[in-house]
């Protein structure tokens, strides 16, 4: 049966019953953050001054491509985190203390994806905006990562989610690896970075399946 999100566990503490909470409310709000993420880099698209009177190849398209390009790379990347996100959330059995810390960690990291993003579309050649770039995206790699494996520390008497955790692990310790190459790479190539920066989240398209059955320790 697949877990539910708000499920409720019990544990005993000094004799009597608490409930622990699931993670209903840790996605919810990571929801909210990730769509003012959104709304953030849409904001940051505007129009130069005199657009109407160049018309819009020169006075749209031309000058706001950079900014355009950032965008849509970062939008692709914060939906794919996004996806993944909600793969994630539904293997952890209930909604700890560690757990939200961990998550408002990779949350903190993504939030400064908009920054970046603005800054590299208004220096597009600039090996700096990509160095930059690649470090936050490698900061949100490094969350995502350091979030599973609490997950998956919590669940590895679970085999068939401890066998899932480890292989999405191993893809994004891969993923990680790359986006830290690419902050010394734009240095020698800005266009090594933006190699990296479109086949990381490639990789993270489509995400690794959950088991079909999970273990009804998850709904309990």
């Amino acid at each position: 049966m697949a877990p539910k999100t708000g499920k409720k566990s019990e544990t005993s503490e000094g004799g009597g019953e608490r409930h622990q909470p699931g993670t209903g409310r840790i996605e919810a709000f990571s929801d909210g953050v990730i769509a003012i993420i959104i709304t953030i880099m849409v904001l940051n698209l505007k129009l130069p001054d005199g657009a109407a009177e160049r018309g819009l190849w020169q006075g749209v398209i031309v000058p706001l491509a950079p900014i355009l390009v950032s965008y849509v790379m970062s939008f692709v990347v914060v939906g794919v985190m996004w996806v993944n996100h909600h793969q994630l959330m539904p293997t952890a059995p209930v909604a700890t203390r560690p757990l939200m810390w961990w998550n408002n960690n990779l949350l903190f990291w993504m939030s400064l994806i908009p920054f970046v993003t603005n800054f590299l579309g208004q220096n597009p050649f600039l090996p700096l905006a990509f160095a930059l770039y690649g470090f936050v995206l490698c900061a949100c790699s490094i969350g995502f990562l350091l979030l599973r494996v609490h997950i998956a520390a919590v669940t590895k008497n679970i085999a068939v989610l401890d066998a899932h955790h480890n292989r999405v692990l191993r893809k994004t310790i891969i993923g990680s690896a790359l986006y830290a190459a690419s902050v010394p790479l734009a240095f020698l190539s800005v266009y090594m970075s933006l190699a990296i920066f479109l086949i990381v989240p490639a990789m993270f398209f489509l995400p690794e399946m959950l088991p079909k059955k999970l273990p009804e320790a998850l709904d309990s």
